[in-house]
Order: C-alpha cells, then structure tokens, then sequence
C-alpha cells in the first residue's frame, strides 16, 4: 500500500540527493531512499552528474550537471564568486591537494548546482565517497552549511579518493552494515560519532511473491560480472556431484563476461548456465519469482574490492527465496540459519554444499525458510523504517548549526 506518513508538526528539511548517474539500474536502492524521503515530507531534488540507463519511478524533479551549458555555467560562476570570493579561492587552492587522490573538475562545473542551492535551505546528501562526495563537500564549503554522505562498498576500499576528509568533513556519514560503519569509524579517527548504521532497505510490498514457488533446482545470481562477485565461484559449485542436475541463471553484465563464459564451457556446463544480461529492476523480480534459491557468493577482490549487503539479497527474501551466501563483508549480520546458509568465501564445493542442503527441502520446509527470510527484512531492512531513521538525522542537520557547519541564513536573492 502507499507509504502516507502523518503530516509533520513543522516543514522537513529539504534535500538535495547527489549521485553521479540517476537512474541507474545498479543503484536502484537511491531512487527507493529518494522516494522514501519525499514521502516522508522532505521536499527532493534529485542531482546527478549524467543520466542513467535505468528509468525514473520516483517522479521527483531532476537536474544534470553535465547538461548545463556553458553559458549557464558562466553565469553561475560569477553569482558565485561575487558572493563568496574568498572561499571560492579556498576552494582552488584545495583542488591541488585533491587531485593527487582523483579528478577534481573546475568549480563552474558545479556553480549551477550551488546556484540553485543558495536559493533554498536544502542539504546535500550525496550517495558514495567518490566524485558525488567531493561535489557536496565543496558545494558545502562555499554555501557554509553541512552535508551528508552515504558511503557503500568501493568508495571505501577500492577507491578511498580522499576518504578522511570527507568522513571530517560531513556533518553526518551512513553506511549500510556494521562491516562498514566499522571500517568508516577507523577511517576517520576520534572524529567519529556522526558514522551511523543504516540499512540499504528494500520495500517489501513492491517485493513480494505473486505465486507459489517453482520447487525446482534453479539457482538465480544477480550482479555485476565483476571479481568480488565471486560468479566463477558458482559456476565451479555446479560441477560438483551435490548439484549435478541444478541449473543456474546469473544475470547482469560487466568486464568478466568472456572469462564466465570461458569457465561454463570448461566445465561442461552449457545448457545448464543461462546469462540473462542486465535487467532492469522488473526483470529481476521476475527472475527471483522464478528462482528456488538465490546464491550471493561474494569475495574480496585482489585490488580489496567488496560488497557491503547486497539489496539484492535484501529483495530475494523479501519474495520468500532461501539464500545462500559467502562469510564476507556484511552479509553475515543478515542471513541466519533459519531462511539460508553461510559459506566459506570462494570455497566452490563449500558453495555447493550449502545450495544442495536448501534445495534439497521439500515443499514444506522451502515455504518456513521463505517465511522466515520475509519476516527477517520485514524488522531488519525495510526501506521505510530505515529512511524514517536517516530522516530524523537529517533533518536535525543545521538547524542549529553543526559541527564545523553553521547553519545560515546569509541567502540573498541572485
């Protein structure tokens, strides 16, 4: 049913959510949060630096900063820089200290966005620590006001650009598991009681089975054909005497595909391994309703990059799907005995074993784990309860200033 909060006693803050594709149909848990939060009652505003491949469901207002013409830029630039000279200076100067950890694009590039900025109250809360976490960051320093940050998996381990100074800098970090609220924690030193746990949550009414489960031997994966994946992994589980009749769909796409592909034919797999490609996020549901497990079998890669919680697991037993999952990263702290199994990570016959004990239930016993895992995201990753929390954090951002970003009110027209 529709989410219909009651009406707040006092306007929510607004908000700018920042990312650097939108939509995309990897990252479909922003348009959720997005989505969320406007329901809740904070005016959204979507900014992204490009768009995406995927399609907009959230219905909010959008802008693109690689869209803005040059003339615009121009004009931006000097609303910018008359207003606030000296911190456009500081903002050069920093550029130099930045670039040594990733690009670090002219500030006209992000002058239409701090334009528009000014003209409200809204805060930026940007999703990954990567280039959208460096855009807050300095659109935060011009405009003198705080920033959120929600940082995921490869901002933190595979490309931590500047991390400490971001994690310093915003008034208020999340992250999706205690994995990595731990490492965020670390990260940033004794300045570290503003890193809060919130879950990437799924909305269990839009995932939710329409029909009575297959009862087959179909194993489902979806991700991003890439190492931490760990798809080769699965691909091996299958040649292993315990799932010599499963069959296996992976779908999603990525640098990997030829060398999967390479793998399934080494062992004498074909027909037995489907790869469906990317879909989008009704495709996917459709492949979960389909499915009679789902295997999640991730690994840290050799360049130390990771998941933190999948959402895709998230949605699997939000649809009553059995799960069966590496020991890595965060996905232990959500999948219990009960609805799944946890496996050594990168440990094929490990992985096989650990699929042939779920598929091997019987009717009965599948429907009591798919309960269960439902019940599971339910309390621990619904996406309104969790939103709710990052709501409350939000919008005590400013009011009364906060550490190291007074809150102002210095917003003359332009």
């Amino acid at each position: 049913m529709p989410h219909a909060p009651a009406p707040p006693s006092a306007p929510l803050r607004a908000l700018e959510v920042w990312c650097d594709r939108f939509p995309s149909v990897s990252e479909t848990f922003v348009a959720g949060e997005a989505r969320e939060l406007a329901a809740l009652g904070h005016p959204v505003h979507i900014c992204a630096a490009a768009r995406g491949e995927g399609t907009d469901a959230t219905g909010l207002p959008s802008s693109y900063l690689w869209e803005a013409s040059p003339a615009a830029r121009v004009r931006a630039m000097v609303v910018v820089g008359v207003r606030h000279p000296w911190r456009c200076l500081a903002d050069l100067r920093d550029r130099r200290r930045w670039r040594s950890d990733e690009a670090v694009p002219p500030l006209r590039t992000l002058a239409p966005a701090i334009r528009r900025l000014r003209r409200s109250d809204a805060i930026v809360h940007a999703h990954f620590a990567t280039a959208p976490g460096l855009r807050a960051l300095r659109a935060s320093r011009i405009l003198g006001r705080p920033w959120s940050l929600t940082a995921h998996a490869y901002d933190i381990y595979r490309s931590p650009a500047n991390l400490t100074e971001k994690l310093r800098s915003a008034a208020l970090v999340t992250s999706g598991c205690a994995y990595t609220v731990a490492d965020l924690r670390a990260a940033a030193g004794p300045q570290a009681t503003h890193i809060h746990e919130i879950v990437m949550g799924v909305d269990p009414e839009r995932f939710r089975r329409s029909g009575r489960p297959p009862g087959g031997r179909h194993v489902v994966a979806v991700g991003r054909l890439v190492e931490k994946k760990g798809f080769v992994h699965l691909i091996r589980a299958l040649t292993q005497p315990a799932l010599a009749d499963a069959t296996l769909t992976i779908v999603g796409d990525g640098p990997l595909a030829a060398d999967l592909h390479a793998e399934v034919t080494r062992g004498d797999l074909t027909g037995r391994v489907t790869f469906a490609g990317a879909l989008d996020p009704a495709g996917v549901r459709a492949q979960l309703e389909h499915a009679d497990v789902l295997a999640m079998p991730c690994v840290i890669a050799r360049d130390g990059d990771r998941d933190s919680m999948p959402v895709v697991v998230k949605e699997a037993l939000a649809m009553e799907l059995p799960v069966v999952v590496s020991d890595a990263v965060g996905l232990p702290e959500l999948v219990h005995e009960d609805f799944g199994r946890i496996v050594p990570a990168g440990d094929a016959a490990a992985l096989a074993r650990g699929l042939a004990e779920v598929l091997a239930g019987d009717p009965g016993r599948r429907a009591a784990m798919g309960a269960a895992g439902r019940a599971r995201v339910i309390a621990h990753a619904n996406v309104r309860t969790e939103t709710a929390r990052l709501s409350v954090l939000l919008d005590g951002l400013g009011r009364s200033g906060a550490p190291g970003h007074p809150a102002t009110s210095d917003r003359p027209s332009d």
